[in-house]
């Protein structure tokens, strides 16, 4: 019987090495090879084919994970751009909080400063109306008592009463 195959140049080339090597043709060669390749141990190829099987399916488990990963990565970057938004946000408002804060005290430091003017002034007052009060008192003292009134006064208002 006989089988027809075309090989390349490359492969015939080798297969005239091969035979000459060997100290053989290259139809033994081929017959040789032919008988080799149905003979084989399977179970290395079988095993070969499981590792194939066992590889494919951890790639594709991998993959999965790699695109959980990814959707969990996506999940993240968008609330991180969140969190960076809302920290703008409160650092917008912080600044806003200091300003209103340093206008709260440049008018508090105002307004101690109108109080510490008003009670000066008030001590000022009180002090000037003591003063007065005092030199009413001396002068007070220095007048002569009232003269009582007249007689025709006393007659006409009834104050005859009054001063007896």
């Amino acid at each position: 019987m006989r089988i027809y195959a075309e090989v390349g140049d490359q492969i015939n080339k080798e297969l005239d090495q091969a035979a000459i090597s060997k100290g053989s043709n290259k139809k033994l060669l081929v017959a040789e090879a032919i008988d080799l390749y149905l003979h084989q141990d399977r179970s290395s190829l079988d095993l070969a084919i499981k590792e194939r099987d066992q590889l494919r399916s951890e790639q594709d488990l991998r993959w999965k994970e790699l695109q959980q990963i990814r959707i969990e990565l996506n999940q993240a970057k968008r609330e991180l751009e969140a969190a960076r938004s809302k920290e703008d946000q409160l650092r917008s408002e912080r600044d806003q909080a200091r300003s209103s804060e340093d206008q709260a005290s440049i008018e508090l430091v105002s307004l101690r400063r109108d109080l510490e003017h008003y009670k000066q002034t008030l001590n000022l007052k009180d002090d000037e109306i003591s003063f007065l009060r005092g030199h009413l008192s001396q002068i007070s003292e220095k007048l002569p008592k009232p003269l009582p009134p007249s007689e025709e006064e006393i007659k006409k208002k009834g104050w005859w009463r009054f001063w007896k």
